[in-house]
């Protein structure tokens, strides 16, 4: 590396542990407030811990039935990612076959859907139902949570295909005799592992820390409480418990932060870090 490389690289260093910084300091007082006894941060909220305890962990645990919530939230969170790459998968494949204007103008009004508010079509399909007597149900949770997520995962896919999908790919296919099926499954399927990869840690991570679909389909049956809705049982109107609260915002975090240290290469690749190879 060269003194000029070296001269561009630390102002990029810098900048990268300013921006680490931002997100490490709120962390770290999470994790503070979750471990000083109930004494010492009424003492000093905002201070730095001079005490250490699990209890505030061991209470919220119990309280709010953590280990349940967190069963339901990584089971809709499952259910979310099958739902959105089973759709959006073949779409953005088909889309990648088809550029008449029918196909652009269909592509660009679905993709168009994810600027739609999710309130605004929340509350007739909750209306729906509960008619229906179908509230409550983890399953249609994370489906909803995955038809949310399908625009974006479209326009991901799509986007990644006309990079490592080239027509003379698709020509050569043709010309071997490939049906359109035959194409998708056997050369579509694997071209496009790291982007789907990619679809689905983001749809895991956005459906693990879901509240309002909880909320509104949830919020019937409290032993299929998500993370975040199980988080907000600690809280009434006669009390807020900070530290109760912060212990369930803790263990909500540890998931993902799991999730992003293990699929780091696959979120790289996904986004188009290896179309050169």
């Amino acid at each position: 590396m060269t003194r000029a490389d070296d001269s561009i690289s630390w102002p990029k260093t810098a900048l990268a542990g300013v921006i680490a910084l931002v997100f490490l300091v709120p962390f770290a007082f999470l994790i503070g407030t979750v471990i000083r006894t109930p004494a010492d941060f009424a003492a000093n909220p905002g201070g730095l811990p001079h005490s250490f305890t699990l209890s505030n962990l061991t209470q919220a645990w119990r309280d709010a039935n953590l280990g349940r919530a967190l069963v339901v939230s990584l089971e809709m969170s499952v259910v979310a990612c099958l739902v959105c790459v089973a759709a959006a998968l073949p779409a953005a494949f088909w889309f990648r076959l088809n550029r008449g204007m029918f196909a652009s103008l269909t592509r660009h009004v679905l993709i168009a859907g994810y600027a739609i508010p999710m309130i605004a079509w929340l509350i007739p399909i909750f209306v729906i139902l509960a008619r229906s007597g179908m509230t409550g149900n983890i399953a249609i949770a994370g489906i909803l949570n995955g038809v949310s997520s399908v625009p974006f995962a479209i326009y991901f896919l799509y986007t990644y295909l006309l990079l490592v999908l080239s027509d003379e790919v698709l020509d050569a296919a043709a010309l071997d005799g490939a049906t359109v099926l035959s194409q998708f499954w056997r050369i579509t399927v694997p071209l496009s592992r790291p982007a789907v990869a990619s679809v689905v840690v983001l749809v895991l991570v956005w459906t693990f820390g879901d509240l309002m679909v909880a909320a509104t389909l949830l919020q019937t049956t409290p032993d299929n409480y998500s993370l975040p809705l199980a988080a907000m049982t600690l809280a009434t109107r006669e009390s807020v418990n900070l530290q109760g609260q912060a212990a369930a915002a803790l263990v909500s975090l540890i998931p993902v932060l799991f999730i992003f240290a293990f699929a780091q290469k696959t979120l790289v690749a996904g986004f188009g870090g290896n179309s050169e190879k």
